[in-house]
């Protein structure tokens, strides 16, 4: 079938759902940010920091409630991983003049880096502690380099696996790193020289994006097995497996327990309800969601990579019950979410009508370690 019979025969579908109570569902909004956005972060007071990864990069300041930024915070080229410090500090994985990868300090998230502290060349992620401390991987090396508050270059570096990607520390300063090429996840208890074990999490699943919930409770996003993996606090070994959409990127999670995850390919955002075993609903965004992260307050801030977007989603205001596209279809809401007019709902008495129109064919799955 043509793109354009596909098109036609996909206009006339509608999904009706029976049974769900009507809502004011409100699927967020969307802020053009005019470049490739790849880090995402929450500060202390609600504010979001999201990186435009391209030369002369910079971080855009999105304070709560914002349908814009608010202003441009300087840096060098390829601003990409970003992370808040419980102080406001921030630390952003950067290239200077000649290229090399560096992290940028900015205290009290000031107007441009005020100092700049050199790591190896290749990609690095970043995750803040509740101390201060920053973590940062270093997939070349198959390690995790530590910057300690207020210090001017790396204090410690441990060994990982191979190929560490994503980091998430919990709340007792316990650091967990996807080791991507591995398929564990390296522990590594606060404060010390070397992982203390080390977690199978699926030697061809290509585990990513990491997240702690509020409990301890460790997320890791498979994107070749299309599934999120627990890691119960304490424990060595995965409690549960729970289904998501295609080609899952990032997670994260929010205050309540909640956990968001982004799907690539179907331009979704699943989520899971806390203690959850299975997708309570999946929430359509723009084009090729990648990071992404929540505010104390519960609103989920997703990086649209390739729409140059950022989808803002507020978790006590989606909708209840399931209401989302089949995987690989994008929904009318999808849709008009990755061209930045927003989504639309009719609400009708005791029961929501959903019209779902289907739009075309999904993307080809685009992933590279930069923009990852």
């Amino acid at each position: 079938m043509g793109f354009l019979q596909l098109a036609a025969a996909a206009a006339a579908t509608t999904f009706v759902l029976f049974g769900v109570p009507a809502t004011s569902a409100d699927e967020g909004t969307v802020i053009s940010v005019g470049g490739p956005p790849v880090g995402v972060a929450a500060g202390p007071d609600g504010t979001v920091y999201v990186t435009r990864c391209e030369w002369g990069g910079g971080i855009f300041v999105l304070p709560p409630g914002a349908t814009a930024p608010a202003r441009t915070i300087r840096t060098s080229d390829f601003p990409s991983s970003v992370a808040s410090a419980p102080d406001g500090t921030l630390y952003v994985v950067q290239r200077n003049g000649s290229g090399e990868s560096e992290i940028g300090v900015l205290p009290g998230a000031g107007n441009e880096v005020a100092r700049t502290i050199p790591v190896s060349r290749g990609e690095h992620r970043l995750a803040a502690g509740a101390d201060g401390s920053v973590f940062v991987t270093n997939p070349n090396e198959g390690t995790v380099s530590v910057i300690l508050p207020n210090a001017v270059s790396i204090g410690r570096t441990v060994q990982a696996g191979s190929g560490p990607l994503g980091v998430a520390v919990t709340k007792d300063g316990t650091a967990y790193v996807t080791n991507e090429y591995g398929g564990t996840v390296s522990v590594i208890p606060a404060g010390s020289g070397s992982a203390s074990r080390t977690i199978d999490v699926g030697r061809s699943s290509n585990p990513h994006g990491i997240a702690s919930g509020p409990d301890g409770t460790v997320y890791v996003s498979n994107v070749l097995t299309n599934e999120v993996v627990v890691i119960e606090p304490g424990t060595a070994a995965v409690a549960r497996r729970i289904p998501v959409g295609r080609s899952p990127q990032e997670v994260s999670a929010g205050p309540d327990g909640s956990v968001y995850v982004t799907n690539s390919v179907d331009r979704t955002v699943s989520v899971i309800g806390p203690g959850d075993t299975a997708v309570a609903r999946t929430i359509p965004v723009g084009k090729e969601p990648g990071r992404l992260a929540v505010t104390g307050d519960g609103a989920v801030y997703v990086a649209n990579r390739a729409g140059n977007s950022v989808s803002v989603l507020f978790a006590a205001a989606a909708p209840v019950g399931v209401v989302s596209a089949e995987p690989g279809a994008g929904s009318a809401a999808a849709q008009a979410n990755s061209d930045g007019t927003g989504s639309s709902f009719l609400i009708v008495g005791g029961a929501a009508v959903v019209l779902a129109v289907l739009v075309g064919i999904g993307f080809l799955r685009r992933r590279s370690r930069l923009f990852g």
